[in-house]
């Protein structure tokens, strides 16, 4: 809202030098002369300058042109078609020009910055060679009058076209049927205005007042209030402005409909996610000062979240904004998605949801933002005593976890979430003393085990949805706890008895790692340890597809004199309704074999004793069976043979 303030007072110093248009073409010579001597820009007048006497005294000018400083090559800073002046006669017999209304008619402002920061609004420096006479001189030619001694009751400009170029920023903006209104009945006193701007189309109103005119025309910080009124919420400032682009105050804004408000004042509509401020209350301090944009002691309420922040914001090239945010407990379930389903646009409960996740918003500016938090609920996760630190560069945010609980432990590590080309995360988490049964339950739908657990997980995933990320996940991870219990089943009961569904097998220990390719976990070394049993596990946990396969393998140790009975037990199906059966081919390999082994033993002496005995052979020490009767066909093949032979 600088600008508006920056168009207010280039209005306010080159029309009041109008004034001096009285009587006809000689005043508008020298009215020329004065604004020159004020702004150090020449002006040209064309066309037919006209006094009225009756209704009231004033002048009609024809068509005016303000230059802009000499270092443009961008045409006017001000023209207009003409201008219509009233002012009060009793005010001239005093020497002074009080105008009691003042209109531009088609105006056209042009307010520009140079890419070395020098500004054409700044009317200090833009004197030179172009100023011609001095302002003493002028005052003299005009009969003592100067620019000081103007009052300007009213001013209106209506239907303007009001130009901002910004050659550092690269920025050209253009806005049409501009509005402005001034009125500045003390010249000493107050001057309030009233502004209407439709970056957008929609009206951006723009109403308030300075504490005084010439202090900021001397370049010195000066006193001012106003109200932002747009479609979709309000903001307020109250503080000091001056020409240099500088304001310190407190500031306010009540959004009802961000998107609608930032549409309207040129953004687009900043549709963001329910519980970061798609309504939104901020307040704060505010300190600006060239590229530096201080705000402290800000306070927000975005949606249902309340906030405490600080920020200091260099906007010099893409923003690099440097904050420190607090929160109680936030609510960004929006974030997580509503657990859609696989069938297209989300909502059933049995898939992740497909809907998009939008976080172009890491496009918009570079920094380090650190954030404290009593709890943050993600839908499916929520942490408590949250603090960490994020880091944004280039659409990419790396957030270092200071501290952060979860399922009854503590969390550490690092996640990535990289938007630069197309949307993907990552990351190193390292878990310490979680509980088993809460992590597993919200990762994998599984609810039996239970425990303490330490571990690790390494983790990519790409994709626009939560859906498209769980199927392209990929990692790997290990786990290990100490004494947890298995819900469900007892494990020493179905050994002695056969019988032991609906119990709860108590271990003393539990490890395990595992590889994640293409959103499917996969674990081959599971191994429990209890009093007497061991049990090992093997097989799939399907994240993407949300469903289980996996073999699961209690042995008794000390069952069949010391040999040990495996119970093979697989968990197979969706998550929300897996089935758990013995697994009788695994059961027979494990605990058949021997015997298995022992009858085809017996078996083959049977058939070799057989074959013997029909065949007569006698095996020699250290001789096979198959060798023993190959040794007696040969024998007897060679005794064949001698009688065919002596034969003949």
């Amino acid at each position: 809202m600088r600008w508006i303030v920056i168009a207010v007072v280039a209005v306010v110093v080159i029309m009041a030098g109008a004034v001096f248009f009285l009587p006809g073409d000689r005043i508008a010579r020298i009215a020329a002369d004065q604004i020159r001597a004020q702004t150090g820009r020449a002006v040209t007048f064309s066309g037919e300058t006209k006094v009225t006497y009756w209704p009231v005294l004033g002048v009609t000018t024809g068509a005016v042109e303000v230059a802009n400083a000499d270092w443009s090559d961008k045409g006017p800073m001000f023209r207009a078609a003409g201008l219509k002046i009233g002012v009060e006669t009793a005010a001239l017999w005093g020497g002074a020009v009080r105008i009691t209304e003042l209109e531009a008619i088609r105006p056209e402002i042009l307010l520009e910055k140079a890419r070395d920061g020098r500004a054409n609004w700044d009317f200090g420096s833009g004197g030179g060679t172009s100023a011609g006479t001095g302002g003493s001189d002028t005052a003299a030619q005009s009969g003592g009058m100067s620019a000081r001694d103007v009052r300007l009751d009213k001013a209106r400009i209506q239907n303007a076209r009001l130009t901002i170029i910004d050659a550092g920023a690269g920025t050209r903006q253009s806005f049409q049927d501009v509005d402005i209104a001034l009125d500045w009945p003390e010249r000493s006193g107050p001057v309030a205005f009233d502004v209407t701007i439709r970056p957008a189309g929609e009206p951006v109103r723009v109403k308030g007042s300075l504490a005084a005119m010439d202090p900021l025309l001397d370049g010195k910080m000066t006193g001012v209030a106003f109200d932002l009124t747009a479609p979709g919420g309000t903001a307020r400032f109250d503080g000091q402005v001056s020409t240099a682009g500088a304001a310190q105050g407190k500031v306010s804004a009540d959004l009802g409909e961000t998107a609608k408000f930032t549409n309207a004042l040129g953004a687009g509509p900043v549709d963001l996610p329910r519980g970061l401020g798609r309504s939104a209350k901020v307040s704060g301090d505010l300190n600006y000062k060239g590229d530096s944009l201080a705000f402290s002691d800000g306070k927000a309420t975005l949606d249902m979240n309340t906030l405490a922040f600080n920020a200091n914001v260099t906007l010099a090239g893409k923003p690099y904004v440097k904050a420190n945010v607090a929160a109680g407990a936030l609510d960004l379930t929006a974030l997580g998605g509503s657990g859609g389903g696989g069938g297209g646009s989300g909502g059933a409960s049995d898939g992740w949801s497909r809907d998009p996740i939008d976080l172009s918003a890491l496009s918009a500016i570079n920094g380090e933002i650190g954030l404290t938090a009593d709890s943050i609920d993600l839908g499916g996760l929520k942490p408590t005593s949250v603090s960490t630190l994020t880091t944004i560069d280039n659409a990419r945010a790396a957030t270092a976890i200071r501290s952060l609980s979860i399922f009854g432990g503590q969390i550490g590590g690092e996640v990535v979430l990289n938007n630069r080309s197309g949307f993907s995360t990552g990351g190193t988490v390292n878990v310490a003393g979680v509980d088993l049964q809460r992590l597993l339950t919200d990762m994998a739908g599984v609810d039996r085990l239970t425990g303490s657990a330490d571990g690790q997980l390494k983790f990519l995933a790409s994709g626009n949805s939560m859906a498209a990320l769980m199927n392209s996940l990929s990692g790997s991870g290990n786990l290990k706890t100490g004494q947890g219990r298995i819900l469900g089943i007892d494990l020493d009961q179905l050994f002695r008895t056969g019988q032991g569904a609906g119990g709860t097998t108590i271990f003393d220990s539990l490890t395990a790692s595992w590889t994640i390719e293409g959103g499917n976990l996969v674990n081959r070394d599971l191994d429990m340890k209890l009093a007497s049993i061991q049990a090992r596990g093997e097989g799939r946990v399907g994240i993407g597809a949300r469903d289980i396969d996996y073999l699961f393998t209690p042995i008794s140790l000390k069952a069949r004199d010391g040999r040990g009975v495996a119970i093979p037990i697989r968990i197979k199906g969706p998550w929300a309704a897996p089935r758990i059966l013995p697994d009788l081919e695994k059961a027979i390999q494990l605990n058949l074999d021997e015997e298995k082994k022992a009858l085809e033993a017996k078996a083959r002496q049977e058939v070799e004793k057989k074959v013997t005995e029909t065949l007569g052979v006698t095996k020699q020490e250290g001789e096979s069976t198959e060798d023993a009767i190959r040794r007696k066909l040969e024998q007897e093949a060679l005794k064949g043979l001698g009688k065919l032979l002596g034969g003949n």
